[in-house]
């Protein structure tokens, strides 16, 4: 069975929360907690991939194995496919799951859940989503909701991501979950696409790839993990994790 090439892209310089991989959370780094996580999950090698002296830093000091990549590519898919082309030995992986850098309390089972989908060699992309169970989530901007159909058991395709309400008037809608898998000839071929008219509209790059006719693939989870975008996002998780201190 081939192992999966896990890359976290980590950038010091993010416009709504300068310094956000190096934050404090309960005693340790975000960056720390995310590598953990993707550790845990025991389907192939990790790395970070970083363009910042600080975040190189931190990863020599607790010895986390990082690529060192440019500093001013488009998104975090470049830097993940850069970092990519740096691996020894990089024909030897088959899955690349570029797992974003702000998710520190991810369930491991869901790099798991995403690499299986994968193992289908039918499949070249694929992401996850989970049920959104709180109303107020609905018409928040900030959470990506999903739009798709049945494909095969546990197996959904997608047909659009919005950040409005999709699709309308429904009884169940759904919250993308950032994490994305890919082939490496996949990958390679989506970075080098133009940016599409409704990926710019929505703000939201795996548009790009449904408006190139790829089929993206989506596997459902119980738990949406909590992303920290924004210092007020960090405030709510500190809010949450003194709770379960008083449990």
């Amino acid at each position: 069975m081939s192992k999966a090439l896990i890359i976290i892209p980590a950038r010091m310089s993010s416009s709504r929360f300068p310094g956000k991989p190096l934050i404090n959370i309960n005693g340790k780094t975000m960056l720390e907690r995310v590598w953990s996580c993707a550790v845990k999950a025991n389907i192939g090698d990790v790395y970070v991939a970083c363009c910042d002296k600080l975040g190189k830093g931190l990863l020599i000091k607790k010895k986390i194995p990082y690529i060192y990549t440019k500093k001013n590519l488009k998104s975090g898919t470049d830097r993940v496919y850069q970092a990519f082309l740096k691996v020894k030995n990089r024909r030897n992986y088959k899955i690349i799951i570029n797992l974003q850098g702000d998710i520190p309390f991810l369930n491991s089972n869901h790099l798991r859940r995403l690499y299986n989908i994968l193992k289908n060699k039918n499949y070249q992309m694929a992401t996850l989503a989970s049920d959104i169970l709180e109303k107020k989530k609905i018409n928040d901007s900030n959470i990506v909701k999903i739009a798709m159909t049945k494909w095969k058991k546990n197996i959904f395709r997608a047909l659009y991501f919005s950040r409005t309400p999709i699709p309308y008037n429904s009884k169940k809608y759904y919250e993308h979950i950032g994490i994305y898998g890919y082939t490496p000839l996949l990958l390679k071929t989506f970075t080098n696409m133009k940016s599409s008219q409704l990926e710019s509209c929505e703000k939201l790059e795996q548009l790009r790839a449904l408006e190139n006719e790829i089929a993206i693939y989506v596997g459902i989870v119980k738990d949406s993990p909590i992303s920290i975008d924004t210092p007020m996002d960090l405030k709510k998780l500190n809010k949450i994790l003194k709770k379960r201190n008083r449990l």
